[in-house]
């Protein structure tokens, strides 16, 4: 079934029919998935999680090296999108309302 085929409750929602508040959550979990795979992509280059697996995987909280990864990931994302969500909500905030008799 391809993403663009019509379902029992009709067609999908274009991109450019979504409501804002489904566009900015959009824009958020993409602009955070970016910077989490480039942040990921960074410490890891520098830091290596072999010590940390050694130490950890006999206590069996930490099966893997990418689990490891995998988990480095996922914090960065919550980071990046807690992060991309405050931007996103300081850009739709409007501004306060001036004083009558005061011109902006």
């Amino acid at each position: 079934m391809s993403p663009n085929s019509a379902t029992p409750e009709g067609p999908p929602e274009p991109l450019s029919e979504l409501s804002s508040g489904k566009r900015i959550a959009l824009m958020v979990a993409w602009c955070s998935f970016i910077a989490a795979s480039i942040a990921s992509l960074l410490f890891f280059a520098f830091v290596d999680p072999a010590p940390i697996v050694a130490v950890l995987q006999p206590t069996g909280l930490l099966p893997s090296r990418t689990a490891l990864y995998s988990l480095g990931f996922l914090f960065f994302w919550v980071v990046c999108a807690l992060s991309a969500s405050l931007t996103a909500s300081l850009l739709c905030t409007a501004p306060p309302a001036s004083p009558p008799g005061r011109r902006p």
